[in-house]
């Protein structure tokens, strides 16, 4: 081996990381049998990564590779803005990029370049991660295969220089329409939406502007040219054409109209051309529930919102007025409750009073309010009636009404147990005589005077064997009542002087 100077020694580099130890020997100066040894452990102090930038060129989201073909595909002569794509210039490494190319990062060359163009991209320094994108568009002016390059300079020591090579085809003039509503352009099978609209309501209609992007005259399908599967969205056509000349335009409208259930609702709409061709896209919209008031009707607490019978009013004098019962109205919904009215359409309706409604004819949503009912007896037994609450749009915006049956009875009398101390006699099984039981109102009134009217007389024969002591006398009203007893007999029939009076209260409950 032949032996190296010290300056070469020290510039040799070694490149067998396989090897624990390599060691070279060499004789010593001036002929002696020495040698000197260098052992080499590894190639460095610390190891790892040293940061570098690293280019990637991706189209469509798939990454191309230096001198790979793009086949943009084919494009009919003479469109207004030919095809479109996106290139992405993505820094993949460590470390910052540049991108110095000059007059332009983006060099675009070859046979063929005036029927492409390129976008600059915003910046030619990436940081590591970092991306930009630039536009390639493919405008042909003439039928054939075309070809052209593009060019990318780098800081990237992998790949200073990425070339990407450009074909595409002029095809023959040809329609094609695009969609677009103001700026927003809708893409081919893609969706527009509408917004929310309540139920049973109609939105604003927005219009739609339809272009040929191509380069000869699109002749509409029709009629209709535009055709919707969704009957809730309505399309306007007035004015709309029968053909549209490359790069011009004409406008259609569609107004979204929800009927049924608060839902997302779709429909897929065409413009069609051309025997055949035809530009798809789908429109959405929300339908929102409408605002409605609701009615709620409940007593104590109990819901009658659909009618029923409230509890009865108990036993009334005749002439006298029950406590109240309280009816409470509320509209659960989400919009004014109109047209609120109270009425007694059956029934003793007479024996029976309503108050006003509390809010009056209207309730606004999740309000509520009261009204009263008490019973008024005019004549004894039972009474009843129906107490209607109606509305003009209580449930869920229509019509509504509640009949609430109510009943009470009309007190016909109280029950008094007049006693008193036997002192006629009689022999057993003798029935003639007895004793008279008279009350009136009045204090000291003559039972001679009996009317049946303001004076009563009951009389309480002897029977079989018994001389009766008492009696329960039936009042017909409440109040102060006065009693006497006198006893009669066979050849005494006007009857002896009567007892004492006495007197019992008998309330008004």
């Amino acid at each position: 081996m032949r032996c190296l100077s010290m300056n070469q020694k020290l510039n040799f580099l070694i490149f067998l990381a396989f090897l624990s130890l390599f060691t070279i020997g060499c004789p010593g100066g001036g002929g002696g049998g020495g040698g000197a040894a260098f052992a080499l452990f590894g190639l460095g102090g610390g190891g790892g990564d040293v940061p570098a930038p690293k280019l990637e060129i991706q189209y469509n989201g798939v990454s191309r590779e230096s001198g790979s073909t793009l086949d943009i595909g084919s494009e009919p002569i003479g469109t207004a803005d030919g095809k479109t794509g996106t290139v992405t210039i993505k820094n993949s490494g460590n470390a910052a990029i540049t991108l110095p190319g000059s007059p332009n990062i983006v060099a675009l060359s070859g046979t063929d370049a005036s029927q492409f163009s390129v976008t600059q991209p915003a910046t030619s320094s990436l940081a590591a991660g970092a991306s930009v994108t630039f536009t390639l568009n493919f405008k042909p002016t003439l039928e054939g295969a075309k070809t052209a390059t593009i060019k990318i300079q780098s800081s990237d020591p992998a790949v200073g220089s990425f070339q990407l090579n450009l074909t595409g085809t002029g095809g023959a003039a040809a329609p094609r329409l695009a969609v677009s509503v103001g700026a927003t352009q809708i893409a081919a099978n893609g969706s527009y939406g509408l917004g929310s609209v309540e139920i049973d309501s109609s939105g604003t209609a927005v219009t739609f502007t339809v272009r040929n992007t191509g380069s000869a005259t699109a002749n509409l399908d029709g009629p209709p040219a535009v055709t919707a599967t969704g009957t809730q969205f309505v399309l306007n056509l007035a004015g709309f054409p029968t053909s549209i000349a490359a790069n011009a335009t004409a406008t259609f409208a569609i107004q979204f109209s929800p009927t049924g259930l608060a839902e997302v609702k779709s429909s897929n709409i065409a413009v069609a051309y051309d025997g055949g061709l035809s530009f798809l896209f789908t429109v959405t919209g929300t339908g929102t529930p409408k605002p409605v008031p609701t009615i709620a009707i409940s007593h104590n607490s109990s819901s009658f919102t659909s009618g029923g019978s409230i509890p009865t009013f108990g036993v009334v004098w005749p002439t006298l007025t029950s406590s109240t019962k309280t009816v409470t109205i509320s509209n659960t919904g989400t919009a004014t409750m109109t047209g609120i009215t109270l009425s007694k359409p059956s029934g003793h309706s007479g024996d029976f009073t309503i108050s006003a409604f509390s809010a009056g004819a209207t309730l606004a949503a999740g309000a509520s309010g009261t009204f009263t009912i008490q019973f008024s007896p005019t004549a004894t037994g039972s009474r009843a009636a129906v107490v209607r609450v109606a509305t003009t749009n209580g449930t869920n915006g229509a019509a509504s009404s509640a009949d609430l049956n109510v009943s009470g009875t009309g007190k016909t009398g109280a029950d008094v147990l007049v006693s008193w101390t036997g002192t006629n006699e009689k022999a057993p099984n003798d029935t003639d005589g007895g004793y008279k039981v008279c009350y009136s109102k009045n204090t000291g009134f003559n039972p001679a005077d009996v009317n049946g009217t303001t004076i009563f007389c009951t009389d309480v024969p002897n029977t079989g064997g018994t001389t009766p002591v008492s009696k329960v006398i039936s009042v017909p009203t409440f109040g102060d009542w006065y009693f006497k007893v006198y006893s009669y007999g066979k050849h005494n029939t006007v009857g002896g002087s009567p007892s004492g009076q006495s007197s019992v209260n008998v309330p008004n409950t």
